[in-house]
């Protein structure tokens, strides 16, 4: 495959190919489609309803079969744990529906969630500990979090009567409120309900909305810190991240760039430090089986993630001067080789976003 033939196929459109090389022919089988095809299952369950909501209400028949979506992700994610690695697809599926933002943002939910059991557990300590740790609840609040989204009208702040800020506009701000009104009557889980009124909630109490009017006068102001639900903190966090990814594929930037921002001092004290290191931890920043250039000019592809310096994997060597006597191909464990690291992912110089985890900060 020369240069001429790269240059007719980005003219079609083309912009991601798989070569297939024996030294990452093992890597398919965490390439696996199961997670792709249930993500269509749920996205396309969900078109309907989606439609349904913009005109009446939320039934139960919606919310079981939210349950039964989220199910099968749970189940997939469980039982393949190198289902993290396909980022890159999320990263390049459809992006211009609801849903699909909704069917996005669980998945990045469920895996801080699976991630965090303990620590969940932790925090829902009222709860039997195999009822704290089931993150279905979680998974159903980070698909209705914009559900909000289908239902504003013009009565919706006077019916609040709460103050919105004015950098908000208000569609933006009261698809929090107008979520939570449309499941009330529901049988919607109350910590997916929580997740619905608070993903805008910021763990250094600067995010909205005020809690006065929904709460009855319980609880004043926004909340902060560990008053919000576990679920909420995940999926804030989730949200965000899911809308950096966009940001960076729309701008034709890799998933380095997404999550090296989301690790920034741009979003310090907006979430709870051990959720925030956790999705760092779970979405790799380059995915497995892409191709790599490191700074001795060597190519190589990632082959397993660092969970302690993600812009540190391990890769493999592809040129065939590096063929072992048996056959295969050198691994290199970044993470012990200070003198070698990733200049370059699919193309596309990685340099400028390269970051480290804070593991101080997180709890």
């Amino acid at each position: 495959m020369d240069a001429r033939i790269l240059v007719r196929l980005k003219a079609l459109g083309i912009e991601h190919l798989w070569t297939q090389h024996d030294a990452t022919a093992e890597l398919e089988s965490v390439i696996s489609p199961q997670l792709q095809a249930s993500r269509r299952k749920l996205m396309d369950g969900m078109k309907g309803h989606f439609q349904q909501m913009a005109a009446c209400t939320v039934t139960d028949v919606h919310v079981r079969s939210y349950r039964d979506g989220v199910m099968d992700l749970i189940c997939e994610l469980v039982s393949n744990k190198g289902l993290a690695g396909l980022t890159d697809r999320l990263i390049h599926a459809e992006r211009d529906t609801l849903f699909t933002h909704a069917a996005n943002v669980s998945y990045l939910a469920l895996l801080a969630g699976l991630e965090l059991e303990t620590y969940i557990v932790q925090e829902r300590r009222r709860l039997p500990a195999a009822d704290a740790r089931d993150v279905t609840t979680l998974g159903i609040g980070a698909l209705l979090h914009d559900i909000g989204k289908t239902q504003l009208d013009g009565d919706l702040s006077r019916r609040h009567e709460i103050h919105r800020p004015e950098t908000l506009p208000m569609d933006y701000y009261y698809h929090t409120l107008a979520g939570y009104d449309l499941l009330g009557t529901t049988r919607t889980p109350a910590s997916a309900k929580q997740v619905v009124l608070c993903h805008h909630q910021r763990f250094d109490g600067k995010g909205w909305p005020e809690m006065d009017k929904v709460t009855g006068g319980r609880q004043t102001g926004v909340q902060e810190d560990r008053q919000i639900h576990i679920h909420a903190r995940i999926t804030a966090a989730a949200n965000v991240l899911e809308n950096l990814l966009r940001s960076a594929e729309g701008q034709r930037r890799p998933p380095a760039a997404a999550l090296s921002d989301f690790a920034g001092e741009r979003f310090d004290g907006w979430f709870d430090p051990a959720v925030r290191q956790a999705m760092l931890r779970k979405i790799p920043p380059y995915p497995t089986a892409s191709h790599v250039r490191l700074s001795d000019g060597a190519h190589a592809a990632v082959v397993a993630p660092s969970l302690e310096m993600p812009c540190r994997p391990v890769v493999r060597l592809l040129e065939e001067s590096k063929r072992m006597p048996d056959g295969t191909f050198p691994n290199i464990d970044l993470l012990a080789r200070a003198d070698i690291e990733i200049v370059e992912c699919m193309g596309v110089d990685v340099r400028p976003w390269r970051y480290h985890l804070d593991t101080r900060s997180a709890a």
